[in-house]
């Protein structure tokens, strides 16, 4: 799965085929696009992603190929914690093999898009196969996730004009990118951000990845671009459709006795979890970076919100008491309160993920929830 950023070798040759037929690889989504059987070549441009409503801002999407696998948590707590939209070119085999990671993805707001079945290129491939290779990705992302992908971006950036038939055929865009760090060589993580901040501009599309092999570096590298990029006045903003990540609005209805519902509050980060006090009089809500919301008779006692998090946080509970509360993180690591620490899944490298957990009534000790991949 190494070495899946080196060009493919007929991308010369189907850049000018497809360039002569009139077609294109749209890099950027900028005004509308046209219509997927029309004319619009557009190999650079300096309008933003997004269409209208981005449009005149200094903005940037970043982008992340081959996933999902075991660091795709990692890269995800990192945009959660700085609030950072992105889009995600998955591989339909990586997703039936980590469901998990990718219901993650798409569960925190992030287009999941379609990077083909097996990432091979699909410039040497006979129209069947190329079919097989979208529509397969297609299937297994809409049943993992339950979103369809707008776009699909070919391995290797190698098309030609009937691979671009193919992906105007099914209503798609064929998204390639226009920054690229390479971060896929692990050349360092100094040389990933320099290649990335380095080569920005209003508009561009980044392409790294989160999948394919190891992206410590990738990991590691990212606070630094977004730190940088936000320095240098860029706004984040997604590409291609799906869910966008941004302000969400609680919900929170009671019934029977428990207590009214406290005014609605916006989130820049998906609530994940609650739990109520012992009265009955108050609740907690927590988000996926861990921020804690205390309602009625609940009391503060501290949250993992503002700290980076090696994956996102996806559940809490209440101590018995009511004056303290644990939270889980979706590799089974424990946050606790004003709580009893009894020991935890994070840093295990332990295959499961996890999704809440339940103290035990007197508070000696919790059950961690998760699920553990077939065949793992």
């Amino acid at each position: 799965m190494e070495n899946r950023g080196a060009p493919g070798p007929g991308r010369v040759a189907a850049v000018a085929a497809a360039l002569g037929l009139c077609l294109s690889v749209v890099l950027v989504l900028a005004a509308p696009v046209a219509a997927a059987t029309g004319v619009q070549p557009a190999f650079t441009t300096v309008q933003a992603p997004g269409g209208a409503a981005t449009a005149g801002r200094r903005v940037i999407a970043l982008t992340f190929d081959d996933g999902p696998g075991p660091y795709t948590p990692a890269v995800l707590s990192v945009l959660e914690q700085y609030r950072v939209p992105a889009t995600f070119f998955e591989v339909g085999e990586e997703v039936a093999r980590y469901p998990q990671d990718a219901r993650l993805v798409s569960a925190a707001g992030y287009p999941v898009e379609n990077h083909t079945w097996s990432h091979p290129d699909l410039s040497t491939l006979p129209p069947s196969g190329v079919a097989a290779q979208i529509d397969m990705a297609q299937s297994e992302i809409r049943a993992v996730t339950g979103t369809t992908p707008d776009c699909l971006r070919p391995p290797y950036d190698a098309w030609n004009a009937g691979v671009l038939g193919a992906v105007a055929a099914r209503g798609m865009t064929t998204m390639s990118y226009s920054v690229d760090p390479r971060d896929w060589t692990r050349p360092g993580v100094p040389a990933i951000v320099q290649a990335v901040v380095g080569a920005a501009f209003p508009g561009a599309v980044v392409d790294m990845h989160d999948g394919g092999g190891d992206r410590s570096q990738t990991v590691a590298a990212l606070p630094q671009i977004i730190t940088r990029l936000r320095a240098a006045g860029y706004t984040f903003v997604s590409i291609c459709g799906g869910s966008s990540f941004g302000p969400q609005v609680t919900a929170t209805y009671g019934f029977g006795d428990a207590p009214a519902p406290g005014p609605p509050l916006t989130s820049n980060l998906p609530l994940v979890g609650g739990a109520s006090t012992p009265s009955g009089n108050g609740y907690w809500e927590v988000a996926a970076d861990g921020g804690i919301f205390a309602f009625g008779d609940a009391g503060f006692h501290g949250s993992m919100g503002g700290t980076p998090l090696n994956a996102p946080v996806v559940g809490m509970a209440a101590t018995p008491s009511g004056n303290g509360y644990w939270e889980v993180a979706a590799d089974g690591g424990i946050f606790a309160f004003d709580a009893p620490f009894f020991g935890s899944r994070g840093g295990a490298s332990a295959v499961d993920r996890f999704f809440g957990m339940v103290p035990t009534p007197g508070g000696g000790g919790y059950l961690l929830l998760g699920q553990h991949p077939p065949g793992a």
